[in-house]
């Protein structure tokens, strides 16, 4: 469709793009036909960018999914729950239990800050004492480090092994003794 629409372009006729706007109602996409596999664009003053991979909320309601950038994968009807009407009676002993209610609250809301203060107390424990053990671990190194030092002076003395050292010398060993001289 790229290609039609490049071809359309030079030839100088009109290539018609619908537009709609995102949910935000700023916000204006492009597209030649909002189905999938279309392309599908972000309209800025001067340009078009391809849209973000994502799901977008537009101006009629629908959801409009890009899994790859500037390709609408789908156009979806947003699902609605259904709506379940429930008649309530109050009567006023419900709503001595309600107000009844109120009060546990503060209840639970203490509860769960001093649970979390004390989770918060217990961490801090551990990690004083890992930090113990690790200054032990530490100490328990340096104890063992052997310093190791260069010596430049020192040199090491490769021994060789000179087999045969008294035999006669044949005519090879006479030419290689001329040659190293």
């Amino acid at each position: 469709m790229n290609v039609v629409n490049q071809i359309k372009e030079l030839l100088g006729m009109d290539v018609k793009l619908a537009q709609m706007k995102l949910m935000d109602g700023v916000t204006v996409i492009e597209a030649e036909a909002f189905e999938p596999e279309m392309a599908v664009f972000i309209v800025n003053e001067d340009e078009r960018v391809p849209m973000p991979v994502g799901e977008y909320m537009l101006e009629d309601g629908n959801v409009l999914k890009v899994e790859v950038e500037g390709v609408i994968a789908s156009i979806e009807m947003p699902e609605e729950a259904p709506e379940v009407e429930v008649e309530v009676e109050t009567t006023k002993k419900e709503e001595e239990m309600a107000t009844e209610v109120a009060a546990p609250k503060r209840v639970v809301e203490s509860v769960t800050k001093e649970m979390f203060f004390s989770e918060i107390e217990k961490l801090r424990a551990e990690i004083a004492e890992l930090k113990s053990v690790k200054t032990e671990v530490v100490e328990l190194s340096n104890d063992n480090i052997e310093v190791l030092s260069h010596n430049p002076e020192a040199t090491n003395e490769v021994k060789m092994n000179l087999y045969s050292k008294k035999r006669q010398a044949t005519t090879f060993d006479v030419v290689l003794s001329k040659l190293n001289k």
